[in-house]
């Protein structure tokens, strides 16, 4: 297994001083001592450091910093704080910080200071606005894009949700269901993820002669609503979730309703999902992929609409 590469961090942490500390004094940057300066010279000698084209670049930026903008809605959901971790994760190891936006439809924009954006999620209500304040900005897409202003994507980065979601359903299928529904999202506009999830589910139903059900949910539905989608499903003896953490919660009040046969899946497993059947989006790594993908675009590294494949893999009931 090849050799970690070395980081500011890793030094920083080495010498018990700030990461901004070490890349300043790497790099000839900020208020550092002659002599603070070259204890970092000599860690970074013996641990192996290595400089990056990339990073230094992004030194020369105006601000040292990248933005995330997430959905307002969806902060509370798992998937995107573990998201943000591995962004800021990544753009530390670049010695620059992160900068986390939410964004709510309608709000005024205003400019950010950062040298480039993650948008997770657009769709033709948020990505437009936030094009308002940062256009000049280059932008990576989490997910695809291809609404308003969709030309001005530098690059995006995102899973292969329409093949994922007929994997989780062939493997249900497999545990014994014939007659699969898929709750999808109400409420507000889909990003297009969404609406591939849906489609793939479609797609897959029609291949075997089964009558496609697709019932809708909130974001973060309370019980009441889980309730009424479980007794519309009817026949259905299998759901496939799209929203984050509505599975198990639907198969906990399924239990107390005394229905243990319907299967419960996700299109995004959690940590409290570990007993179903579902797509683990490996958020961390997601957000690093994204962050270093952002990165590279700011060091010209990257062609204008470039697409990266984020592996997402299919999890499964422990034992």
């Amino acid at each position: 297994m090849p050799k970690p590469e070395v980081t500011i961090i890793d030094i920083a942490k080495a010498l018990g001083i700030s990461k901004t500390t070490v890349s300043s004094a790497l790099h000839g940057s900020g208020r550092v001592s002659a002599a603070t300066r070259e204890r970092v010279k000599a860690m970074a000698a013996s641990m192996g450091y290595t400089s990056n084209r990339a990073a230094q670049q992004l030194r020369s930026g105006r601000h040292h910093a990248i933005g995330l903008q997430i959905p307002e809605d969806v902060l509370n959901l798992a998937f995107y704080m573990e998201f943000a971790f591995g962004a800021a994760e990544a753009a530390a190891e670049y010695g620059i910080d992160l900068l986390l936006h939410t964004k709510r439809p309608g709000r005024p924009s205003h400019s950010l200071a950062i040298d480039g954006l993650l948008i997770i999620d657009p769709t033709e209500e948020t990505f437009p606005t936030a094009l308002i304040a940062q256009r000049d900005t280059p932008i990576v897409a989490v997910g695809a894009y291809f609404g308003p202003g969709a030309e001005l994507v530098n690059a995006w980065i995102e899973a292969d949700h329409r093949s994922l979601v007929q994997t989780v359903l062939t493997e249900l299928q497999r545990r014994g269901a014939s007659a699969p529904g898929h709750v999808a999202l109400t409420g507000r506009a889909e990003p297009l993820w969404m609406s591939r999830v849906t489609a793939g589910y479609t797609d897959w139903c029609h291949a075997r002669g089964i009558e496609p059900h697709v019932l809708r949910t909130s974001i973060e539905p309370g019980e009441s609503e889980i309730a009424a989608i479980l007794d519309a499903a009817g026949d259905n003896d299998a759901l496939l979730w799209t929203v984050q953490g509505a599975a198990t919660r639907a198969m906990a009040l399924a239990a107390r309703r005394g229905d243990h046969t319907t299967q419960m899946a996700t299109m995004a497993s959690d940590p409290g999902s570990s007993n179903l059947v579902g797509i683990d989006l490996r958020a961390r790594e997601y957000g690093q992929s994204a962050a270093k993908l952002l990165l590279d675009v700011l060091a010209d590294k990257v062609e204008h609409g470039s697409k990266v494949l984020h592996p997402a893999v299919l999890s499964t009931p422990k034992g």
